[in-house]
Protein backbone atom coordinates (compact mmCIF):
# COMPACT_ATOMS: atom_id res chain seq x y z
CA UNK A 1 0.00 0.00 0.00
CA UNK A 2 1.02 3.62 -0.50
CA UNK A 3 2.19 4.74 2.94
CA UNK A 4 1.11 8.31 2.23
CA UNK A 5 -2.31 7.64 0.71
CA UNK A 6 -3.88 8.12 4.15
CA UNK A 7 -2.45 11.63 4.71
CA UNK A 8 -5.07 14.36 5.07
CA UNK A 9 -4.22 16.70 2.18
CA UNK A 10 -6.79 19.27 3.33
CA UNK A 11 -4.23 20.39 5.90
CA UNK A 12 -0.85 22.02 5.15
CA UNK A 13 2.20 19.86 6.03
CA UNK A 14 2.90 22.01 9.10
CA UNK A 15 -0.35 20.75 10.64
CA UNK A 16 0.37 17.11 9.82
CA UNK A 17 3.79 16.93 11.46
CA UNK A 18 5.56 18.05 8.27
CA UNK A 19 4.46 14.99 6.27
CA UNK A 20 4.09 15.83 2.56
CA UNK A 21 2.98 13.77 -0.40
CA UNK A 22 4.39 13.26 -3.91
CA UNK A 23 5.12 16.49 -5.75
CA UNK A 24 3.09 18.57 -3.28
CA UNK A 25 6.06 20.67 -2.12
CA UNK A 26 7.61 21.07 -5.57
CA UNK A 27 4.33 22.19 -7.17
CA UNK A 28 3.61 24.72 -4.42
CA UNK A 29 7.18 26.07 -4.54
CA UNK A 30 7.33 26.45 -8.31
CA UNK A 31 4.02 28.29 -8.38
CA UNK A 32 5.68 30.93 -6.21
CA UNK A 33 8.61 31.18 -8.64
CA UNK A 34 6.41 32.00 -11.64
CA UNK A 35 7.60 35.65 -11.75
CA UNK A 36 11.14 34.42 -12.40
CA UNK A 37 10.28 32.04 -15.26
CA UNK A 38 10.89 34.65 -17.97
CA UNK A 39 14.35 35.48 -16.62
CA UNK A 40 15.19 31.78 -16.38
CA UNK A 41 14.19 31.12 -19.99
CA UNK A 42 16.21 34.13 -21.18
CA UNK A 43 19.32 32.84 -19.38
CA UNK A 44 18.94 29.35 -20.84
CA UNK A 45 18.55 30.70 -24.38
CA UNK A 46 21.40 33.23 -24.20
CA UNK A 47 23.68 30.67 -22.58
CA UNK A 48 23.11 28.27 -25.49
CA UNK A 49 24.41 30.80 -28.01
CA UNK A 50 27.18 32.04 -25.71
CA UNK A 51 28.57 28.55 -25.07
CA UNK A 52 28.45 27.55 -28.74
CA UNK A 53 30.35 30.69 -29.64
CA UNK A 54 32.96 30.01 -26.96
CA UNK A 55 34.27 26.55 -27.85
CA UNK A 56 36.03 27.49 -31.12
CA UNK A 57 37.88 30.41 -29.52
CA UNK A 58 38.74 28.98 -26.06
CA UNK A 59 42.18 30.34 -25.03
CA UNK A 60 43.57 26.86 -24.23
CA UNK A 61 42.38 23.30 -23.46
CA UNK A 62 42.44 24.01 -19.71
CA UNK A 63 40.06 26.95 -20.07
CA UNK A 64 37.75 24.84 -22.24
CA UNK A 65 37.73 22.01 -19.67
CA UNK A 66 36.95 24.37 -16.79
CA UNK A 67 34.17 26.08 -18.73
CA UNK A 68 32.76 22.62 -19.43
CA UNK A 69 32.70 22.01 -15.66
CA UNK A 70 31.11 25.40 -15.01
CA UNK A 71 28.48 25.12 -17.73
CA UNK A 72 27.30 21.71 -16.56
CA UNK A 73 27.36 22.72 -12.91
CA UNK A 74 25.36 25.85 -13.66
CA UNK A 75 22.63 23.73 -15.26
CA UNK A 76 22.61 21.58 -12.11
CA UNK A 77 22.42 24.72 -9.97
CA UNK A 78 19.35 26.04 -11.77
CA UNK A 79 17.56 22.70 -11.53
CA UNK A 80 18.37 22.27 -7.85
CA UNK A 81 17.24 25.82 -7.05
CA UNK A 82 13.90 25.34 -8.79
CA UNK A 83 13.51 22.01 -6.95
CA UNK A 84 14.26 23.68 -3.62
CA UNK A 85 17.21 21.29 -3.26
CA UNK A 86 19.42 23.63 -1.25
CA UNK A 87 22.04 21.04 -0.38
CA UNK A 88 22.83 20.35 -4.03
CA UNK A 89 22.60 24.06 -4.80
CA UNK A 90 25.11 24.88 -2.05
CA UNK A 91 27.59 22.24 -3.20
CA UNK A 92 27.26 23.38 -6.81
CA UNK A 93 27.64 27.06 -5.93
CA UNK A 94 30.81 26.14 -4.09
CA UNK A 95 32.10 24.37 -7.21
CA UNK A 96 31.24 27.39 -9.38
CA UNK A 97 33.48 29.56 -7.21
CA UNK A 98 36.32 27.08 -7.78
CA UNK A 99 35.67 27.10 -11.54
CA UNK A 100 35.72 30.91 -11.59
CA UNK A 101 39.03 31.11 -9.76
CA UNK A 102 40.60 28.22 -11.67
CA UNK A 103 39.55 29.61 -15.06
CA UNK A 104 41.11 33.00 -14.39
CA UNK A 105 44.21 31.28 -13.03
CA UNK A 106 44.87 29.02 -16.03
CA UNK A 107 43.91 31.77 -18.48
CA UNK A 108 46.53 34.08 -16.97
CA UNK A 109 49.38 31.68 -16.11
CA UNK A 110 50.85 29.29 -18.66
CA UNK A 111 52.39 27.16 -15.90
CA UNK A 112 48.98 26.82 -14.23
CA UNK A 113 47.38 25.69 -17.49
CA UNK A 114 50.16 23.16 -18.05
CA UNK A 115 49.79 21.71 -14.56
CA UNK A 116 45.99 21.56 -14.91
CA UNK A 117 46.22 19.57 -18.16
CA UNK A 118 48.92 17.27 -16.80
CA UNK A 119 46.90 16.33 -13.74
CA UNK A 120 44.74 14.02 -15.86
CA UNK A 121 47.45 11.38 -15.34
CA UNK A 122 46.80 11.48 -11.58
CA UNK A 123 43.08 11.02 -12.19
CA UNK A 124 43.78 8.02 -14.40
CA UNK A 125 45.98 6.42 -11.76
CA UNK A 126 43.31 6.86 -9.10
CA UNK A 127 40.70 5.42 -11.44
CA UNK A 128 42.94 2.44 -12.19
CA UNK A 129 43.26 1.65 -8.48
CA UNK A 130 39.57 1.86 -7.56
CA UNK A 131 38.48 -1.80 -7.66
CA UNK A 132 36.61 -2.25 -4.38
CA UNK A 133 33.12 -2.45 -5.93
CA UNK A 134 34.01 -4.65 -8.92
CA UNK A 135 32.82 -7.87 -7.20
CA UNK A 136 29.30 -6.45 -7.52
CA UNK A 137 29.56 -7.20 -11.25
CA UNK A 138 29.03 -10.57 -12.85
CA UNK A 139 32.15 -12.54 -13.74
CA UNK A 140 32.49 -11.53 -17.41
CA UNK A 141 31.90 -7.76 -16.92
CA UNK A 142 34.20 -7.85 -13.87
CA UNK A 143 37.04 -9.45 -15.86
CA UNK A 144 36.55 -6.90 -18.62
CA UNK A 145 36.67 -4.03 -16.13
CA UNK A 146 39.76 -5.46 -14.40
CA UNK A 147 41.49 -5.71 -17.78
CA UNK A 148 40.59 -2.11 -18.59
CA UNK A 149 41.90 -0.86 -15.25
CA UNK A 150 45.13 -2.85 -15.59
CA UNK A 151 45.74 -1.27 -19.00
CA UNK A 152 44.98 2.18 -17.60
CA UNK A 153 47.39 1.56 -14.72
CA UNK A 154 50.22 0.59 -17.10
CA UNK A 155 49.65 3.62 -19.29
CA UNK A 156 49.45 6.21 -16.51
CA UNK A 157 51.89 4.89 -13.89
CA UNK A 158 55.10 6.11 -15.54
CA UNK A 159 53.46 9.38 -16.56
CA UNK A 160 52.40 10.04 -12.97
CA UNK A 161 55.91 9.26 -11.68
CA UNK A 162 57.44 11.68 -14.20
CA UNK A 163 55.00 14.44 -13.22
CA UNK A 164 55.72 14.01 -9.51
CA UNK A 165 59.45 14.23 -10.23
CA UNK A 166 58.80 17.41 -12.20
CA UNK A 167 56.33 19.18 -9.91
CA UNK A 168 56.98 17.58 -6.53
CA UNK A 169 55.03 15.12 -4.32
CA UNK A 170 52.18 17.58 -3.64
CA UNK A 171 51.16 17.34 -7.29
CA UNK A 172 49.53 13.99 -6.54
CA UNK A 173 47.15 15.79 -4.18
CA UNK A 174 46.42 19.01 -6.10
CA UNK A 175 47.26 20.28 -9.57
CA UNK A 176 47.78 23.90 -8.49
CA UNK A 177 50.95 25.22 -6.92
CA UNK A 178 49.05 27.68 -4.69
CA UNK A 179 46.03 26.85 -2.53
CA UNK A 180 42.58 28.06 -3.58
CA UNK A 181 42.59 31.05 -1.24
CA UNK A 182 45.87 32.31 -2.65
CA UNK A 183 44.67 31.78 -6.22
CA UNK A 184 41.45 33.65 -5.37
CA UNK A 185 43.51 36.55 -4.01
CA UNK A 186 45.64 36.70 -7.15
CA UNK A 187 42.63 36.84 -9.50
CA UNK A 188 40.66 39.35 -7.40
CA UNK A 189 38.12 37.13 -5.62
CA UNK A 190 39.53 36.95 -2.09
CA UNK A 191 36.40 38.75 -0.80
CA UNK A 192 34.28 35.75 -1.90
CA UNK A 193 36.39 33.20 -0.05
CA UNK A 194 34.33 33.34 3.16
CA UNK A 195 31.24 32.49 1.09
CA UNK A 196 33.15 29.53 -0.28
CA UNK A 197 33.99 28.45 3.26
CA UNK A 198 30.34 28.74 4.29
CA UNK A 199 29.20 26.61 1.36
CA UNK A 200 31.91 24.09 2.22
CA UNK A 201 30.11 23.32 5.50
CA UNK A 202 27.64 21.20 3.49
CA UNK A 203 30.28 19.43 1.39
CA UNK A 204 32.36 18.50 4.43
CA UNK A 205 29.41 17.44 6.59
CA UNK A 206 29.99 20.08 9.26
CA UNK A 207 27.33 20.77 11.90
CA UNK A 208 26.49 24.10 10.29
CA UNK A 209 25.75 22.32 7.03
CA UNK A 210 22.46 20.97 8.40
CA UNK A 211 20.78 24.38 8.18
CA UNK A 212 17.32 24.05 6.70
CA UNK A 213 16.93 20.41 7.71
CA UNK A 214 17.21 20.70 11.52
CA UNK A 215 15.16 22.89 13.84
CA UNK A 216 14.23 23.19 17.50
CA UNK A 217 10.53 22.78 18.21
CA UNK A 218 9.20 23.00 21.76
CA UNK A 219 12.59 22.05 23.14
CA UNK A 220 12.96 19.04 20.84
CA UNK A 221 15.27 18.74 17.85
CA UNK A 222 13.35 17.99 14.67
CA UNK A 223 15.22 16.48 11.69
CA UNK A 224 13.72 16.92 8.24
CA UNK A 225 14.21 14.60 5.28
CA UNK A 226 13.91 16.54 2.04
CA UNK A 227 14.78 19.92 0.54
CA UNK A 228 16.60 22.65 2.45
CA UNK A 229 14.94 25.86 1.35
CA UNK A 230 17.18 27.83 3.70
CA UNK A 231 20.27 26.65 1.82
CA UNK A 232 18.53 27.22 -1.52
CA UNK A 233 17.91 30.87 -0.57
CA UNK A 234 21.54 31.21 0.50
CA UNK A 235 22.94 29.61 -2.66
CA UNK A 236 20.79 31.44 -5.22
CA UNK A 237 22.64 34.79 -5.47
CA UNK A 238 26.07 33.29 -4.79
CA UNK A 239 26.10 30.54 -7.41
CA UNK A 240 24.50 32.67 -10.13
CA UNK A 241 26.90 35.55 -9.40
CA UNK A 242 29.97 33.28 -9.57
CA UNK A 243 28.87 32.01 -12.97
CA UNK A 244 28.00 35.56 -14.11
CA UNK A 245 31.52 36.70 -13.17
CA UNK A 246 33.00 33.84 -15.19
CA UNK A 247 30.91 34.73 -18.26
CA UNK A 248 31.84 38.39 -17.82
CA UNK A 249 35.54 37.49 -17.76
CA UNK A 250 35.19 35.32 -20.87
CA UNK A 251 33.23 38.10 -22.61
CA UNK A 252 35.96 40.66 -21.92
CA UNK A 253 38.97 38.43 -22.62
CA UNK A 254 37.87 36.63 -25.81
CA UNK A 255 36.49 37.76 -29.19
CA UNK A 256 32.92 36.80 -28.21
CA UNK A 257 31.90 40.29 -27.00
CA UNK A 258 28.30 39.26 -26.33
CA UNK A 259 26.97 41.06 -23.27
CA UNK A 260 23.49 39.52 -23.39
CA UNK A 261 24.33 36.56 -21.14
CA UNK A 262 25.78 38.87 -18.47
CA UNK A 263 22.68 41.07 -18.64
CA UNK A 264 20.22 38.18 -18.36
CA UNK A 265 22.23 36.66 -15.50
CA UNK A 266 22.10 40.01 -13.72
CA UNK A 267 18.32 40.06 -14.13
CA UNK A 268 18.05 36.56 -12.73
CA UNK A 269 20.28 37.47 -9.78
CA UNK A 270 18.11 40.50 -9.08
CA UNK A 271 15.18 38.12 -8.56
CA UNK A 272 16.72 36.83 -5.34
CA UNK A 273 14.12 38.64 -3.22
CA UNK A 274 11.29 36.76 -4.95
CA UNK A 275 13.14 33.48 -4.62
CA UNK A 276 13.96 34.05 -0.95
CA UNK A 277 10.36 34.93 -0.11
CA UNK A 278 9.17 31.73 -1.81
CA UNK A 279 11.65 29.67 0.24
CA UNK A 280 10.57 31.30 3.50
CA UNK A 281 6.86 30.89 2.66
CA UNK A 282 7.09 27.19 1.97
CA UNK A 283 9.30 26.62 5.02
CA UNK A 284 6.63 28.19 7.22
CA UNK A 285 4.07 25.80 5.75
CA UNK A 286 6.32 22.77 5.97
CA UNK A 287 8.00 22.79 9.37
CA UNK A 288 5.61 21.06 11.82
CA UNK A 289 3.64 23.19 14.26
CA UNK A 290 4.56 20.70 16.99
CA UNK A 291 7.26 18.02 17.20
CA UNK A 292 6.27 14.86 15.30
CA UNK A 293 5.47 11.98 17.68
CA UNK A 294 8.08 9.21 17.50
CA UNK A 295 7.23 5.60 16.59
CA UNK A 296 5.70 3.76 19.55
CA UNK A 297 5.98 0.12 20.67
CA UNK A 298 2.54 -1.48 20.99
CA UNK A 299 1.86 -4.69 22.92
CA UNK A 300 -1.24 -6.48 21.64
CA UNK A 301 -2.76 -8.99 24.08
CA UNK A 302 -5.35 -11.31 22.53
CA UNK A 303 -8.31 -12.91 24.40
CA UNK A 304 -6.54 -16.31 24.55
CA UNK A 305 -3.56 -14.69 26.31
CA UNK A 306 -1.29 -14.66 23.24
CA UNK A 307 0.82 -11.55 22.82
CA UNK A 308 2.31 -9.83 19.80
CA UNK A 309 4.39 -6.68 19.37
CA UNK A 310 3.81 -3.90 16.82
CA UNK A 311 5.44 -0.62 15.91
CA UNK A 312 2.94 2.21 15.52
CA UNK A 313 3.53 5.37 13.43
CA UNK A 314 1.04 7.91 14.84
CA UNK A 315 1.79 10.53 12.17
CA UNK A 316 0.79 8.19 9.36
CA UNK A 317 -1.83 6.09 11.13
CA UNK A 318 0.05 2.91 10.22
CA UNK A 319 1.26 -0.09 12.20
CA UNK A 320 3.65 -2.97 11.46
CA UNK A 321 4.64 -6.17 13.29
CA UNK A 322 7.82 -5.73 15.32
CA UNK A 323 10.39 -7.97 16.97
CA UNK A 324 11.69 -7.15 20.48
CA UNK A 325 15.45 -6.86 20.63
CA UNK A 326 15.46 -8.80 23.92
CA UNK A 327 13.21 -11.10 25.95
CA UNK A 328 10.25 -9.01 27.11
CA UNK A 329 8.19 -11.79 28.70
CA UNK A 330 8.28 -10.06 32.05
CA UNK A 331 6.82 -6.92 30.51
CA UNK A 332 4.03 -8.94 28.90
CA UNK A 333 3.11 -10.57 32.23
CA UNK A 334 3.24 -7.28 34.10
CA UNK A 335 1.04 -5.68 31.45
CA UNK A 336 -1.54 -8.44 31.85
CA UNK A 337 -1.53 -7.87 35.61
CA UNK A 338 -1.82 -4.14 35.07
CA UNK A 339 -4.89 -4.70 32.86
CA UNK A 340 -6.53 -6.98 35.50
CA UNK A 341 -6.65 -10.10 33.32
CA UNK A 342 -8.03 -13.45 34.56
CA UNK A 343 -5.62 -15.60 36.58
CA UNK A 344 -4.94 -17.79 33.51
CA UNK A 345 -3.86 -14.72 31.48
CA UNK A 346 -7.00 -14.51 29.32
CA UNK A 347 -9.95 -12.14 29.02
CA UNK A 348 -13.44 -12.48 27.58
CA UNK A 349 -12.92 -10.04 24.73
CA UNK A 350 -15.51 -8.55 22.39
CA UNK A 351 -16.34 -11.74 20.50
CA UNK A 352 -14.31 -10.68 17.48
CA UNK A 353 -10.95 -11.84 18.78
CA UNK A 354 -9.52 -8.34 18.78
CA UNK A 355 -6.64 -7.63 21.16
CA UNK A 356 -6.28 -5.12 23.91
CA UNK A 357 -3.46 -2.83 22.85
CA UNK A 358 -1.06 -1.22 25.29
CA UNK A 359 1.55 1.41 24.47
CA UNK A 360 4.85 0.40 26.09
CA UNK A 361 7.46 3.11 26.56
CA UNK A 362 11.22 2.67 26.35
CA UNK A 363 11.06 -0.51 24.23
CA UNK A 364 12.96 -0.84 20.95
CA UNK A 365 11.53 -3.02 18.19
CA UNK A 366 13.07 -4.12 14.91
CA UNK A 367 11.08 -4.67 11.71
CA UNK A 368 11.65 -7.81 9.65
CA UNK A 369 12.26 -7.32 5.90
CA UNK A 370 8.97 -9.05 5.02
CA UNK A 371 6.77 -7.11 7.48
CA UNK A 372 3.99 -5.01 5.93
CA UNK A 373 2.58 -1.74 7.15
CA UNK A 374 -1.20 -1.79 7.60
CA UNK A 375 -3.78 0.77 8.78
CA UNK A 376 -3.51 1.20 12.54
CA UNK A 377 -7.20 0.50 13.10
CA UNK A 378 -6.62 -3.07 11.95
CA UNK A 379 -4.91 -3.69 15.30
CA UNK A 380 -5.86 -0.84 17.62
CA UNK A 381 -9.31 -1.01 19.21
CA UNK A 382 -12.19 0.43 17.20
CA UNK A 383 -13.20 2.79 19.97
CA UNK A 384 -9.69 4.19 20.02
CA UNK A 385 -8.23 3.75 16.50
CA UNK A 386 -6.19 6.92 17.02
CA UNK A 387 -4.25 5.28 19.85
CA UNK A 388 -3.81 2.25 22.08
CA UNK A 389 -6.00 1.38 25.03
CA UNK A 390 -3.50 2.37 27.70
CA UNK A 391 0.12 3.17 28.41
CA UNK A 392 2.58 0.96 30.25
CA UNK A 393 6.18 1.85 31.03
CA UNK A 394 8.73 -0.95 30.88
Amino acid sequence: MDLFSRVDLSKPPARRFGVSVGSEIEDAFRSRLAPLSGHLQAVELDLLFFSRAYWPIAPNPSCAAIFNHALNDFQILLKSLWDGDGRTAARTSRSLFEHLVNYKHVAGEADGAERYDAHIAITRQILARTKKRLPLLRSTPMRRELHRKAKLDRESRSEQAALIRKYGPNFARDWAKDNLRERARKVGHESDYDTYRLLSQITHGSTGGTMGTVSNNAGRTVHRLGPSFELAALSYPEGISFFRDLCQHINSSTPIHDGRIVSTLNSLTAGWGTFKEACEWIDRNLWPDSPPPPPVAILAIYPNGRTRWFLWEPSLGLIVPGMPQQDLGWIEENAKGYMNFKPDGTFSGDGEGRPITVRVLDVQLSITPTAKWVPAEAILQKKSASGPSDTFRS
